[in-house]
């Protein structure tokens, strides 16, 4: 009988343990997908994102206007970021022990690579309604503007060469709206200078950043190459 009892009582206390567990696990879940991907309050227009062979990227849409960030291999000829923030994309358990790691309280999502290939890291999708303002994520020089390859007419890549790294690019996708005074040559202030505005890439597929936001997915698309 005393062995029956003490079975029942360790058996209860496992249970009593595993319930606070599936809450705390269940409460995490509910608090990343309804946690903000940056703290408006404490981020600044040019609050860097991530950094790439040294280079800063800033944020190109204003914090307060971010709905998601979400990383993504683009090719194998993209340099590799180093993103800033809480990967949310990792365990849910181990991010019981784990906290924000920047002031600004950034949040990201690495996403499926799919066929792929690349740094898992290699591009970054910055969520925004469309229409949003786009501003250059770095200090540099507007060196191109072309149709994007996927909205084509409807959309433009804008590639900046950075002032302190001219052997890398940074390209900005999914613009629209170009504005009237960014052109080749046009010196580019980041978190300052306006390039354009998101392009509505939700009116022609289904963008894979829209399964980690509430609203349609529209973004812009960072990545960095070399110039060999």
């Amino acid at each position: 009988m005393y062995k029956r009892r003490r079975l029942l009582a360790v058996s209860l206390l496992m249970l009593s343990a595993l319930a606070l567990v599936v809450v705390a696990f269940a409460q995490t879940s509910g608090a990343e997908e309804q946690a903000l991907p940056i703290d408006p309050n404490s981020a600044e227009t040019d609050t860097v994102l991530a950094e790439a062979a040294g280079l800063p990227i800033s944020s190109p849409v204003r914090p307060e206007e971010i709905t998601a960030l979400g990383y993504h291999p683009e090719g194998e000829s993209l340099i590799e970021m180093s993103p800033r923030g809480e990967n949310l994309s990792t365990n849910a358990f181990l991010g019981l022990l784990t906290t924000g790691s920047t002031p600004e309280k950034i949040r990201y999502n690495v996403m499926p690579a799919g066929s792929r290939l690349g740094s898992l890291t290699g591009a970054l999708d910055v969520g925004a309604e469309a229409r949003t303002t786009v501003y250059s994520p770095v200090n540099g020089t507007v060196v191109a503007i072309r149709p994007d390859p996927v909205l084509q007419d409807a959309a433009n890549v804008v590639e900046i060469k950075p002032v302190d790294t001219p052997q890398l690019r940074v390209s900005v996708s999914l613009v629209g709206d170009i504005d009237a005074e960014v052109g080749p040559k046009s010196p580019v202030t980041a978190g300052m200078t306006a390039l354009g505005s998101v392009a509505d890439s939700a009116e022609v597929l289904k963008p894979q950043l829209a399964g980690y936001t509430s609203g349609s997915g529209n973004h812009v698309t960072v990545s960095i190459s070399r110039v060999d």
